[in-house]
């Protein structure tokens, strides 16, 4: 397929039983660029949908360092400058808009990830969605997805807080060794909170569960897929740096069109493995076990073609 040619979807045959299993580093890319322009169109959706957010972030972070931002010559040196190419618009929309932009944008976060976050669990079983599942699976998890859409912001904020506040903790021993402790345990608990959320909105569009459930389960999987948490969580950062904080360029190109789909499936490549190991197949060993069946853990195919059951299933806990 060409990268520079749309991507039309066609059923895929049946692979024969005895193909070789691909490696996931190469499937991933071959995924990706399969369906490249996809990829493409969901990022502009959840670009749209984000951008608020995005600029009042942008505004945020250099209003909080302006002070460390002015050059000698007395300039100021915009830490985003990508970003602020975007944020420009808001000069041209009333000021009566900027707040309700912002409530808007953070309402329909958390659902329009569950809608990005079905297609590419879909992409990563190799199996098709539709571009209108964005907003259609969104809408079937609204509820759960405004939970962790403003569990997302809300703790993210406070413990970005808490990591800047230690550097502005007063001079002395004790305000000194006050400022590492809540930095460290602040960081500690980004990160973790990080690798809950890889799980979030996987396990909610899978299974049918509560939402304390998928906290529990999620909490879990930090621990269960500790490595596979740590290398998406590399590879993101690593993104996030590329684009956000090199060339404004590399931003003004990679925001709208590639960031957010590019990390987004790197979570759901590398982790869904976990949430199928642990849920998934055992959901499905159990409902086979009543119609006295079996299931193979090494036929992928099998389990995909009954994966639409366990999503029904609504005690799929660890």
């Amino acid at each position: 397929m060409s990268l520079f040619r749309p991507y039309k979807y066609k059923a895929r045959p049946d692979l024969p039983s005895d193909a070789p299993v691909k490696h996931g580093f190469f499937l991933f890319f071959e995924l990706f660029f399969r369906k490249f322009w996809r990829f493409i169109t969901l990022n502009i959706y959840y670009f749209l949908v984000t951008l608020p957010m995005l600029i009042l972030v942008y505004f945020t972070i250099n209003g909080y360092f302006a002070d460390q931002l002015v050059s000698e010559s007395g300039e100021f040196i915009d830490m985003l400058p990508g970003i602020g190419i975007f944020a420009s618009v808001v000069s041209y929309i009333p000021t009566f808009l900027h707040m309700p932009l912002v409530i808007i944008s953070v309402i329909l976060y958390g659902p329009a990830t569950m809608g990005l976050t079905y297609i590419f669990r879909n992409f990563a079983r190799e199996e098709h969605a539709w571009m209108s599942d964005f907003v259609s699976r969104g809408w079937a998890n609204f509820k759960q997805g405004l939970f962790f859409g403003l569990l997302d912001v809300i703790v993210v904020y406070l413990l970005a807080n808490g990591i800047l506040a230690g550097f502005s903790i007063g001079t002395g021993e004790f305000a000194a060794v006050s400022a590492v402790i809540l930095k460290t345990l602040s960081v500690i608990a980004l990160i973790v909170y990080l690798f809950m959320r890889h799980y979030f909105y996987m396990i909610a569009v899978s299974v049918n569960l509560s939402v304390f459930a998928i906290l529990k389960n999620s909490w879990y999987f930090v621990v269960l897929g500790f490595w596979r948490n740590l290398w998406a969580g590399f590879v993101c950062l690593l993104l996030t740096v590329l684009c956000f904080f090199t060339l404004p360029l590399v931003s003004l190109i990679a925001a709208p069109f590639l960031y957010y789909s590019l990390t987004g499936f790197v979570v759901v490549f590398t982790c869904y493995p976990v949430v199928k190991k642990y849920i998934i197949v055992p959901a499905l060993e159990q409902e086979a076990a009543a119609r006295g069946e079996t299931v193979q853990k090494d036929e992928p195919a099998e389990i995909s073609k009954t994966s639409e059951t366990v999503e029904k299933n609504e005690n799929d806990t660890l």
